[in-house]
């Protein structure tokens, strides 16, 4: 055999190899990022799917092309709020909301955003925890580089559709969905995202038994026991010029800017007020409030203390999105507010709410000695 047709061969073997994986992990389809099926048993969940995140969303922003995003975390990710705030403006929706998203990462893809669409509006669901000191600047999975258009979207998606990587992911959907076709098992962080278009189905919990919310809920309170009273928890600089940022870009490119605070289970809303990190919530109200204002949702109510509006104590459902939506884009007054539910706060009324949330404040410290440390200013 000549070399000339060795190497011919070599080559054609080595193209069709691609070709073949490439072609399977398309139609396996394991980080999520078409949207041609959905088969039960091959990739109905996709344990992945928040791993890789930071990188799918880039790809699958291209399929909806924009006119209007959210941006924040989990908070506002798990809320799926598309489908309730279309009822109010007819725009293409996308949510570029990250699990355990920063604000430095949203000012990055916001930027990403107006480079490549026609945004006409923002929505950012801000949460005390992001925009603190708890966490770094970017996600270890955060590619700064492919967000600013400085590598090719073209060779990211050749290779994760042809990657080593990709084919093991693959088998770990398929072994995932083999042991857990009726998702019983698998964490509902992923459940949570549906089919991705906004479909939710859902959710059998058979294994984890009735209570499985009241587990979840004392598990989050929990963990922010240490969180919320930790003495150098702040609002760094850094996070504060990244919000400017954003602001600035909606300004510039004349797009329409709404910022809301997450609205907390009712127990873990308690914890935060009575906690050592007050001074530095109250602080970001105020800075939110003065720096485009913010609409706020807290307190202990009806809506806060039902738990079918929430996935545990931090994350809200899409349930609850219909009320966000209803209170800020909805001129009817369908909706009965209270300075700690519903109320949209700017510098000239901030003093407002901080001062009723100082009323709260000293309401709970005389009954949450369980709870907050001893001592708590």
């Amino acid at each position: 055999m000549s070399n000339r047709r060795y190497i011919q061969i070599f080559f054609t073997a080595f193209v069709g190899l691609l070709l073949l994986i490439g072609m399977g992990n398309y139609f396996i389809d394991p980080y999520g990022l078409h949207f041609h099926h959905r088969a039960e048993g091959i990739n109905k969940h996709k344990p992945a799917f928040l791993k890789y995140a930071r990188v799918i969303k880039l790809f699958n922003a291209d399929i909806v092309s924009p006119e209007a995003v959210f941006i924040g975390n989990s908070r506002i990710l798990y809320l799926a709020p598309e489908d309730a705030f279309s009822k109010y403006q007819d725009y293409r929706y996308y949510n570029f909301s990250l699990s355990s998203g920063t604000v430095n990462e949203m000012d990055e893809l916001l930027a990403y955003s107006i480079r490549n669409y026609d945004i006409k509006s923002v929505c950012y669901g801000v949460d005390f925890i992001a925009m603190s000191s708890w966490g770094g600047r970017y996600a270890y999975t955060f590619d700064l580089e492919l967000v600013r258009g400085e590598k090719s979207k073209f060779l990211e998606l050749l290779k994760m559709q042809t990657s080593t990587n990709a084919i093991q992911e693959s088998y770990n959907c398929l072994k995932a969905n083999i042991n857990d076709p009726e998702g019983r098992r698998v964490m509902f962080h992923y459940n949570r995202f549906g089919s991705r278009t906004n479909k939710w189905r859902e959710i059998v919990y058979a294994d984890l038994g009735d209570d499985w919310l009241d587990k979840e809920i004392e598990k989050i309170i929990n963990t922010y026991i240490d969180i919320y009273n930790d003495t150098n928890l702040h609002v760094p600089d850094h996070r504060k010029e990244a919000y400017r940022s954003i602001l600035d870009q909606c300004r510039e490119n004349d797009i329409a800017y709404m910022a809301y605070i997450n609205p907390l289970y009712c127990d873990l809303f308690e914890l935060l007020i009575g906690s050592r990190s007050y001074d530095a919530y109250t602080g970001l109200l105020r800075f939110l409030a003065e720096n485009g204002g913010l609409w706020y949702f807290g307190g202990n109510n009806e809506i806060t203390s039902n738990k079918d509006y929430y996935w545990d104590a931090q994350h809200p459902r899409k349930a609850l999105a219909d009320i966000l939506a209803g209170i800020m884009l909805s001129e009817a007054d369908s909706f009965q507010t209270t300075p700690l539910f519903g109320t949209f706060y700017t510098e000239d009324n901030i003093d407002v709410l901080i001062n009723r949330l100082d009323l709260e404040r000293m309401r709970l410290l005389g009954g949450m000695g369980n709870i907050v440390e001893e001592g708590t200013p």
